[in-house]
């Protein structure tokens, strides 16, 4: 008997924080989350999502220095089956340009980014290279990662 293998997926979240309140960088993430749960569920796949703002955001001072948290970001980037970018702010997120860079270069870890396509049109073409698939919102990306990563 081959055994049971385990379904699971671990997600990224990347996306712009600096300059933003608590609520409009963690508000979808959160979406995020709650929808891939549910699919995840209907699918039978464990899922590990990473909300970076979870562990370091502006409000709650957790860390000692910059390097810990570009560290603890890119270590959960690099080891992700798949991250999810927010396209709004990307263009002044110098942070998350990183992560995208990290993901496809180290690992080739798919990309998926939502957000308006003219945001994504005027990316630089190198990051927009680094980018494997844009979808129009949250709900989109969800059921692309349903239909291609889960089933």
């Amino acid at each position: 008997m081959g055994g049971d293998f385990i379904k699971e997926l671990k997600i990224y979240l990347a996306g712009k924080m600096s300059g933003l309140s608590f609520e409009e960088m963690n508000s979808w993430r959160k979406e995020v989350f709650d929808k891939l749960l549910i699919v995840s569920q209907i699918a039978d796949y464990q899922m590990q999502v990473i909300n970076p703002v979870d562990y370091y955001n502006f409000e709650e001072k957790r860390y000692q220095s910059e390097e810990e948290v570009e560290d603890y970001d890119l270590s959960h980037v690099i080891s992700s089956n798949i991250v999810i970018v927010n396209l709004d702010g990307l263009n002044s997120s110098d942070g998350t340009k990183l992560e995208i860079h990290d993901a496809k270069y180290h690992n080739k870890i798919p990309v998926i980014a939502f957000g308006n396509q003219e945001l994504y049109e005027k990316l630089h073409p190198w990051l927009r290279r680094n980018i494997t698939r844009v979808e129009k919102n949250i709900d989109d990306v969800v059921s692309y990662i349903h239909e291609f990563y889960m089933i």
